[in-house]
Formats: C-alpha cells, sequence, structure tokens
C-alpha cells in the first residue's frame, strides 16, 4: 500500500499542473468569448469538467497524504450526531441507521472536512452493501505493550465502527479494496476512490483502519483515532490564533451539536465540554480573548457562576454568556 500511495501521489502531483494549465486557458478562451454564447457554453462545460477532475485528483492526494490538512480541536460524538442528523435524507428509506455513541466524552484533532468525507465514504459503502441496517458505534480503547497489534503508538484512541449486514467482502479481493480506482461496480458507476480516501485519511491523522467481513453476514470496518488530552499543554489547542474560542458547556446532545456548528460558521473555534470540571481546567490555558457559553440546568447555575467569576478574577481575558432552557 505505501508503493501505491507514493505512486498515486506523483501521479496526481503531475495531474494536477496539468489542470492548472487547462483552467488558465479555459479562464483566457472565456474572457475572449464572452460575445459567443455557443462556444461559451462550450467552454464552460470543459471548466466543469476540469472541476470534477480536480475532485478526483483530491481524492488521490489525500490518498497519497500529500493533499494538506487543516487539522482542528473536535468531540468527535457531537460532530457525527450532527453529520448523521443532516445527511440522514441520502440514505434510502428502508435502510436503518443506528448511532450508539460511547459515553466518554473525548476529543480529536482532526480535519473536519476530510472527517466529514471519511464518514460519508464509509455510509455509502456500508449503504450500497447493506440488508437494510447500518450500525454507528464509537467508544475509547486504551493500547498498551500488550495490545500494540494494530501497529499504533501506546495511549488513548477514538474507536469508530461501521457495521452493515449486507453480502460482506469476497476473501479474494479483501487485500486490494484500499487500492486507488479498485471497485467490484460497473464501469463508470464508480471511481473506486471512497475506501482509499478513507485509508489516506486515517493514517495521516495518527490512526489505523481496518475490516472484518464474512460473506452474506456482513462488514465492519474500524476506525482509531488518537485522543488529545486537553490537560497536556504540548497538546492543547492553540488559542493564540486568529480565531476567537468558545468554551462552550452544554448536556443537551443534539441543540449543543446543532449550536456548536452555528458558532463554527460565526468564524468561531468551539470547544464543547459536558463536565464543568474538564472545563475549569482548561481555563488557565487561555491566552487570547475567549468567549464562555453556558447551555444549563438550573442545577448547573451556580457552579458555572463560580467558575465565571473565578476567571475574571484572575485577570482572563473571557466573556460569558448564560442562557436556560426550560420544558414547557
Amino acid at each position: 500500500m505505501e508503493i501505491i500511495s507514493q505512486f498515486s501521489g506523483g501521479v496526481a502531483h503531475d495531474f494536477n499542473n496539468i489542470l492548472n494549465i487547462i483552467v488558465a486557458n479555459l479562464d483566457i478562451l472565456e474572457m475572449k468569448c464572452k460575445d459567443q454564447p455557443e462556444v461559451l457554453n462550450r467552454i464552460q462545460s470543459a471548466q466543469n469538467a476540469v472541476l470534477r477532475g480536480a475532485e478526483v485528483n483530491k481524492k488521490l492526494l489525500n490518498f497519497s497524504r500529500k493533499q494538506s490538512l487543516h487539522p482542528e480541536i473536535i468531540n468527535p460524538n457531537l460532530f457525527i450526531a450532527d453529520f448523521l442528523e443532516k445527511s440522514k435524507n441520502i440514505f434510502s428509506e428502508n435502510v436503518q441507521l443506528v448511532f450508539n455513541p460511547g459515553s466518554q466524552e473525548v476529543f480529536c484533532k482532526v480535519d473536519q472536512t476530510e472527517f466529514a468525507n471519511c464518514i460519508m465514504n464509509l455510509l455509502q459503502n456500508a449503504n450500497e452493501a447493506s440488508g437494510g441496517k447500518i450500525l454507528i458505534e464509537t467508544d475509547t480503547i486504551v493500547l498498551n505493550s500488550k495490545n500494540k497489534s494494530l501497529g499504533l503508538k501506546e495511549g488513548n484512541y477514538f474507536l469508530l465502527r461501521v457495521a452493515d449486514n449486507g453480502k460482506g467482502i469476497d476473501l479474494s479481493i479483501a487485500d486490494r479494496i484500499f487500492e486507488p480506482f479498485f471497485t467490484t461496480k460497473q464501469k463508470g458507476k464508480n471511481p473506486g476512490l471512497g475506501l482509499p480516501m478513507v485509508f489516506g485519511f486515517v493514517k495521516r491523522s495518527g490512526g489505523r483502519i481496518g475490516f472484518e467481513s464474512h460473506l452474506d453476514v456482513g462488514s465492519d470496518f474500524y476506525i482509531y483515532i488518537p485522543i488529545e488530552d486537553l490537560k497536556s499543554d504540548s497538546h492543547f489547542i492553540n488559542l493564540e490564533s486568529s480565531k476567537k474560542t468558545i468554551f462552550y458547556f452544554s448536556n443537551e446532545g443534539e441543540f449543543s451539536s446543532r449550536t456548536s456548528y452555528l458558532f463554527q460558521g460565526l468564524g468561531y473555534r468551539v470547544l464543547c465540554f459536558k463536565d464543568l470540571n474538564v472545563l475549569e481546567s482548561n481555563l488557565s490555558k487561555i491566552q487570547s480573548e475567549t468567549i464562555l457559553v453556558s447551555q444549563t440546568w438550573q442545577e448547573d447555575f451556580f457552579r458555572w457562576k463560580e467558575i465565571v467569576m473565578k476567571a475574571q478574577g484572575s485577570g482572563l481575558k473571557v466573556k460569558f454568556f448564560i442562557f436556560l432552557l426550560r420544558l414547557t
């Protein structure tokens, strides 16, 4: 796989240079042919084809680990829950999606766009093979010297499992499923870049991917991604970034996820916490202006107020907001 990865990266790099030349010439033609609608339509058709080629090339670069990642600290369980909520209409009505998130609150450092693509590709793969049910589970595991068979460093890992009850993967092709352009679909139906993209993203994120499959029973894909220790200065997110940071305390799953992504859409970096003690332990690492937001029930109010007063008293640059949820 390493040789294939290097080869794919070289081809993708050369292909990218060719695409840039084509794009530049098409742009020049577009400017010169503005008064020729028929020619302009053909130019725009060619530009669209180049864009599709660029998307394929991006997947190749991702597989080969030459595509730039922009990792950020996220809560993967909240991220997956929000992704599934937004994507549920993509799947056929006769396929049941079940999400069982782990009970522990953890954080990982990943590129959010590529993580979303990773989840989508795994779900599409499961959907095509599915016998009617797709199970998405998450958990946390500890790897030590006794269980290092995965080839990962010792430490804590976030585990994402995507399982289907479909036809399974034939043993004769099991070694090839992560190869670029390998597909069992009809020609033109699938470019064969979904699983290679997942493979590349996971490896570049410091993790591993594995799978188990049995014919006429189904397939399970396992992704392991390192968990970030927010108590460690060496792993904590750089709060001196140009983005302002929001520390968001909430214990409401779906509403919390939607609110978090609203803040991100407004340009903030968001760290979500369900445990006020964990939030408080990270306040000392604030080095730039930070906003504290709490979506809290009454029993958490006084503890939250105590944390805010302590933060302000220590001279930290913080603003705080509280909103209460009431059942009507």
